[in-house]
């Protein structure tokens, strides 16, 4: 069941501000926001799970949230994390399909969902959102298909080291012992990430404690040598972590 906040004030038209919108006649998204609404989730929140009937199309206007797949024995392995600007949902919009994958609130979020059908009124209204829409979607799918392939051919440590400088990039903090990554990851949020068994996360984690490279504070991650966790991440990999505009990988344009 989706877990909602009180009802926001709705984003206005001078807020609602997405490369995904670049060029688009200020008429689509005036129609956009008058069918859309506006939705604030708190963290762990659920925005869709899978199986669920495609009903809209979302815009990530604040905040960020995890894209992730659920096992029937409870195991999630996550593909994506999205921070705003960016959006989800399109593919199965377009398909006419139940959602394939669960997305969940990170922290504090707030997105416009926009009803199927005005979705796909807009798209055929408006060649600029058509391209905008399909650019991304060929974004993701890059990730999606490297994330296939880290599946396939790397340890858990080239995976892990991955994530947690996903995880960085998104959340951290420079606090006097490193980087703080800002929201609370355990073990098994991190096993469960990568699908696989917390023994394995818990080895890496350790032996990378030992060797100076990651220390724990509380509920929060601090990575004290990000210099070094970047050595053992294969930069070959493009980053889970999306946003549209964002380069794919470190140190592109």
């Amino acid at each position: 069941m989706v877990q909602r906040d009180k009802e926001p004030p709705p984003i206005t038209l001078e807020e609602l501000v997405n490369p995904l919108l670049n060029g688009v006649d200020r008429r689509i998204k005036e129609l956009l926001l008058s069918k859309g609404q506006t939705r604030r989730f708190a963290p762990g929140d659920f925005v869709l799970q899978e199986e669920e009937p495609s009903r809209a199309y979302f815009l990530l206007h604040r905040g960020s949230v995890r894209v992730f797949y659920r096992a029937p024995t409870g195991l999630e392995v996550v593909v994506k994390l999205f921070r705003s600007p960016a959006a989800f949902g399109e593919m199965e919009c377009l398909v006419g399909i139940p959602y394939l994958e669960t997305v969940q609130a990170v922290e504090k979020t707030t997105l416009l969902e926009i009803p199927r059908a005005d979705f796909l009124d807009a798209l055929g209204a408006s060649p600029a959102l058509t391209r905008n829409l399909l650019e991304d979607v060929a974004a993701r799918l890059c990730i999606s298909a490297q994330h296939e392939r880290s599946l396939a051919f790397h340890p858990v440590e080239t995976r892990l080291a991955n994530l947690l400088s996903t995880y960085v990039d998104f959340y951290g903090l420079p606090v006097a012992d490193g980087i703080k990554i800002r929201i609370p990851l355990t073990q098994d949020d991190l096993a469960n990430g990568l699908g696989v068994a917390r023994r394995s996360v818990t080895r890496t984690l350790a032996r990378w404690a030992d060797e100076g490279m990651i220390l724990k504070q509380g509920r929060h991650f601090v990575v004290v040598d990000p210099a070094k966790l970047s050595r053992v991440t294969d930069p070959t990999l493009l980053r889970i972590g999306y946003r549209i505009g964002m380069p794919l990988r470190k140190g592109e344009l």
